[in-house]
């Protein structure tokens, strides 16, 4: 676990106290993925370079299932401190132009967990570890949306279907979601 995951569980708490509530944890998320000087626009070039391939009849959903991996692992990775090798991705569907889903999973380790409980207790948050584990993975991957528009040039949203906080045998955490996008 890194000094910068912590470093942004403290931001995150402070600034929005997990709460999803009249979107803070959303904006504070949005907000902190723009404050990455130098990976925001490199994100945003890679997305523009991709993106004359699918313009024609803008298939967005088509430019996320074609390099999903690279884009969320860069993004979550990067931007967000969620380690690489406790990220995966699976079942990308595109079913129109507009529409994609993706099942994202984060596998929270002990150290993770353990600097999610510290700011809580902290910050005196009054919230379970499953249900923050699970805002700050569902509400990361939905910061995203705003980034899409300004390549879609359209107004973009993920929204979550199902989500679930698996706990596993050795006091991990695997939180498991499945997530659409969406032209609004």
């Amino acid at each position: 676990m890194s000094v910068n995951f912590r470093k942004f569980i403290t931001r995150v708490g402070e600034q929005s106290e997990f709460k999803p509530l009249k979107n803070r944890l959303l904006n504070y998320l949005k907000k902190e993925s723009e404050n990455k000087y130098k990976n925001y626009p490199r994100l945003l070039e890679l997305m523009k370079n991709y993106w004359p391939l699918y313009k024609e009849r803008s298939r967005i959903s088509h430019l996320l299932k074609d390099h999903y991996e690279e884009i969320f692992t860069f993004y979550l990775n990067t931007f967000f401190y969620f380690r690489k090798r406790g990220l995966s991705f699976s079942e990308p569907e595109a079913p129109t132009p507009v529409d994609f889903k993706l099942v994202f999973s984060y596998h929270y380790n002990n150290k993770e967990i353990e600097v999610i409980e510290d700011v809580t207790k902290e910050l005196k948050i009054e919230a379970s570890t499953d249900s923050i584990l699970k805002r700050i993975f569902i509400f990361t991957i939905s910061s995203f949306g705003f980034m899409i528009e300004q390549i879609f040039e359209r107004p973009f949203a993920f929204q979550f279907f199902d989500i679930n906080a698996n706990p596993l045998p050795n006091g991990e955490w695997e939180v498991v979601a499945v997530i659409s996008g969406r032209e609004q």
